[in-house]
């Protein structure tokens, strides 16, 4: 009996000893977490790395900061560091240590490198062939979003963007049809409720150990419209547009162009597009598929007509248009009377 019972007290003093041992050194599963206020930031933007504890109270330890072997920072309570993102290909290897005040050491690591990503849109709205300006995003459009990623190897030189993973998002949400190995652009087709899109594109080495991230905000607006005299000897005359009043003078003629701005229509013909050309509000049905009409003067006669171009997409209700400007006329006589096509 005195045997059994010795034994079962040294069992009992080990096993004390045992758990004791362990709660005064590191206990198992202790550590720090840290995270970063962005996982793919630009060369030389502001970091805040911040680092938490759920197992220690870290904001009474001695805190230890770190990079690539440099102690930068070492307080009581600092749990957070600011940093400016490396140069492009270059990392920083950031380290935190916190000691509590009975001695207990936990430690994290957290890697920044950095990466940038430009994002081309083209849109196939229409415009004029000699248009200089950024065409425009309308409703119901196509629009081609293409990712051009800057993001190299230790040695500076910048992956091939074929070699790279793509992920991107519509409004947060994952594009998983067009995301994946040299998916460097995606389709968005315009939502029969127009709003803005937000394109999140995060691109990343194969292994992961490099990215960056690329955000672009797609406002969607209606079409528009836009006249221009169409000259016999020199065509469409793009370098200014008619803006309220055109005046027929001894020519007793003038051509004038309606010209389509972010509608979905061929380069040449009307396609889909449906027009009503309209003088003093009564409309020509014959010129329904005319993108140009030639104003005629009466003769021996002066007066004013509204001449008004309405055109909508047959297939894409949202796509729909109308303009007009005033045609005056003037000659010796003073009888008034109408243009006409």
């Amino acid at each position: 009996m005195n045997r059994v019972l010795l034994l079962t007290i040294f069992f009992f003093s080990s096993l004390l000893f045992s758990i004791t041992a362990q709660a005064q050194g590191v206990p198992a599963g202790v550590g720090v977490d840290i995270t970063a206020s962005t996982d793919s930031p630009i060369p030389g933007q502001t970091v805040t790395i911040t680092a938490r504890s759920y197992t220690i109270d870290i904001n009474a330890s001695t805190v230890t900061w770190t990079i690539n072997g440099k102690v930068v920072e070492k307080n009581v309570g600092a749990t957070k560091l600011e940093i400016k993102a490396p140069t492009l290909g270059q990392k920083l290897n950031i380290n935190v240590t916190a000691v509590t005040t009975n001695g207990i050491t936990s430690a994290g690591t957290i890697s920044i490198s950095s990466g940038s990503v430009d994002m081309i849109v083209e849109n196939n709205g229409y415009v004029h062939p000699f248009f200089k300006g950024k065409q425009p995003v309308s409703y119901q459009n196509s629009i081609n979003i293409i990712a051009v990623p800057h993001i190299a190897d230790s040695k500076g030189v910048e992956y091939d963007p074929k070699t790279l993973i793509y992920k991107w998002k519509k409004n947060s949400l994952a594009v998983e049809d067009q995301s994946g190995y040299n998916k460097q652009s995606m389709t968005l087709i315009g939502d029969i409720v127009p709003r803005t899109a937000v394109i999140t594109v995060t691109v990343s080495t194969r292994d992961g150990d490099s990215r960056a991230t690329g955000y672009i905000s797609i406002p969607y607006e209606s079409p528009s419209l836009s006249f221009y005299l169409d000259d016999s000897l020199y065509g469409p005359l793009f370098n200014k547009a008619i803006k309220n009043i055109i005046s027929i003078g001894s020519e007793k003629e003038t051509s004038v162009l309606g010209v389509p701005f972010g509608f979905n229509k061929p380069n040449s013909g009307i396609g889909d597009l449906a027009l009503a050309w309209m003088i003093n509000g009564v409309e020509h049905p014959e010129l329904a598929e005319n993108e140009s009409v030639t104003l005629r003067a009466p003769n021996e006669s002066s007066g004013s007509s509204k001449v008004e171009l309405r055109i909508r997409n047959t297939k894409k209700i949202l796509q729909g248009a109308s303009l007009g400007f005033s045609a005056n006329f003037k000659t010796g006589n003073s009888k008034t009377n109408n243009v006409s096509f």
